[in-house]
């Protein structure tokens, strides 16, 4: 099932937008407050919906933070800011989509289902594929046993396919930014390499890990 993170610090409307997703199936993390979305942004969410102006923390500050550790993450930002200058802010910082309130909830479920239907399945060669939604690896339609470790690091890789990934946001994304010493993730690694086809996740010396 697939999991939402929404940051609204308007009771009213948070309850309104949680009761939506929960109604199409869909797992939420709800929070009111920027500092405590702040301390969990760091997990599997097929979708992160932020308001700009919330307490403590605002939203364009988290959506950075998202982004660093997750670039591929998606995001909307929803907001009753009409300053063109925050607009312009939200998308050189990468959000996917911006929505002013008040909007038709009916149109945002529309959305919301459009961005998170954009992937489940990514074939990793003839044999192997990756269920992004349940995070299943199978071969020849078998599961291959993944670690949980092993099915955040792979779902990480693949929703940033083509970019680079540090130690450091494996360290924030997959271990919640419990440091780890480069022979641990190394090792993680390797375990995964085991279970995919030969050359999936290449590194570049020092620097992280992609796949192609």
């Amino acid at each position: 099932m697939k999991k939402i993170f929404l940051l609204e610090d308007d009771y009213s409307l948070n309850e309104t937008i949680r009761f939506m997703l929960n109604k199409n199936g869909f797992i939420v993390d709800s929070f009111y407050n920027g500092e405590k979305a702040f301390e969990h942004i760091l997990g599997e969410y097929s979708l992160y919906i932020l308001d700009i102006n919330v307490p403590n923390i605002d939203g364009l500050t988290i959506l950075e933070k998202i982004k660093t550790t997750n670039p591929n993450s998606k995001v909307i930002i929803i907001s009753a800011n009409i300053d063109i200058d925050k607009i312009t802010q939200a998308y050189e910082k990468d959000c996917d989509d911006y929505i002013k309130k008040p909007f038709d909830i009916e149109e945002f479920r529309l959305k919301i289902r459009k961005i998170t239907n954009s992937f489940d399945i990514i074939q990793l060669d003839s044999n192997v594929s990756f269920n992004m939604k349940n995070r299943i690896l199978y071969e020849n339609n078998q599961e291959i046993t993944l670690t949980k470790s092993e099915k955040i690091l792979l779902y990480l890789l693949l929703n940033n396919k083509g970019e680079m990934i540090t130690h450091h946001q494996i360290e924030e994304f997959v271990y919640l930014g419990v440091a780890k010493t480069s022979t641990a993730i190394r090792t993680l690694i390797k375990r995964v390499r085991q279970k995919l086809p030969k050359d999936t996740i290449l590194n570049i010396l020092d620097e992280g890990y992609y796949i192609k």
